[in-house]
């Protein structure tokens, strides 16, 4: 499998997290024989657009409704696939959990969040901002 490692700061906390590269992809999905799998859980291992204009806000210096809005409160993201808009919501001072189907918070979304956990750059460990946990 081709993946690709995504970094965003937010709050002066590094996320990064590894996604599939959907261009160098062979087309044959790891869990395509796990019981959960779905058409819809394939997307996983990608982030959307609609998750990297979320991520924009959070990372913004100034004005930032969004980081307002999660900083001290409980984030719960269904479908994190990556964890990328989950742990960017962590770093903004969100108490975020992520969830996902079994074999894909496997596969992606676990692997992220531990990623992150070692490099001391967010989640539970994160000074002065929010936690994450994935299930």
């Amino acid at each position: 499998r081709h993946m690709i490692t995504e970094r965003a700061t937010v709050c002066g906390h590094q996320v990064a997290v590894l996604r599939r590269d959907p261009d160098a992809d062979d087309g044959v999905d790891p869990c395509f024989f796990e019981a959960d799998f779905t058409v819809a859980a394939s997307t996983a291992r990608l982030i959307w657009e609609g998750s990297w204009a979320l991520v924009e806000l959070l990372r913004r210096e100034r004005d930032s409704w969004l980081r307002e809005l999660v900083r001290g409160r409980r984030v719960l993201e269904l479908g994190a696939g990556t964890g990328m808009l989950g742990l960017a919501a962590a770093a903004a001072g969100g108490h975020v959990l992520m969830t996902d189907v079994a074999s894909m918070t496997e596969e992606s979304l676990a692997p992220n969040v531990r990623a992150n956990v070692a490099a001391g750059g967010g989640c539970p460990s994160w000074t002065g901002s929010g936690s994450a946990g994935c299930r």
